[in-house]
């Protein structure tokens, strides 16, 4: 369904007093364009309207009119900077579509999301930490690597046993 007979179908709601199926067709609608910033004001503005200060600030971070009390409640919400810039869901890096206060905005939010050490990365599906900065990020998975490897060992142990016994 083309974007402006949702959007129409999204105005009809509104206007007949159903928030919720307005909201579920923004929501289709931002997931099919993450990358739309009227899209993303809109669903601020929807929800705005029906209060929720923090999905407001969520959806208007990217946009030039989110309040402060509004991205203080997103960061409340979300209070590691990794996991603010992941749930903006935007797939490429929109910084040179943002107004200045916006722009600024997501500029504090990728320093302080490289403050941990990894670098902020724009791939095709969104932000990702760029390579670990030391071998010390890597650690967790050689730890996973090795019990993975001494679980399938033992398993492998258990059913030779098992089979001894039958036999």
């Amino acid at each position: 369904m083309p974007k402006e007979h949702v959007l129409a179908k999204v105005e009809a709601d509104l206007r007949r007093g159903h928030v919720h199926p307005a909201m579920q067709r923004l929501a289709s609608l931002t997931a099919a364009y993450p990358d739309d910033l009227e899209l993303r004001a809109r669903r601020a503005a929807l929800y705005r309207q029906v209060g929720n200060v923090a999905e407001a600030g969520r959806w208007g971070f990217l946009t030039e009119d989110a309040s402060d009390a509004e991205i203080a409640a997103f960061e409340r919400s979300y209070p590691n900077a990794w996991q603010r810039l992941r749930v903006l869901t935007v797939t490429a890096d929109p910084s040179d579509r943002l107004g200045p206060v916006a722009s600024g905005r997501l500029a504090r939010l990728v320093e302080q999301a490289e403050q941990g050490g990894a670098a902020v990365t724009w791939t095709e599906v969104g932000p990702r930490p760029g390579e670990p900065s030391s071998w010390r990020d890597e650690l967790g998975c050689l730890v996973a690597a090795v019990v993975g490897v001494v679980l399938v060992a033992l398993t492998v142990v258990g059913l030779v046993t098992v089979i001894r016994w039958v036999l």
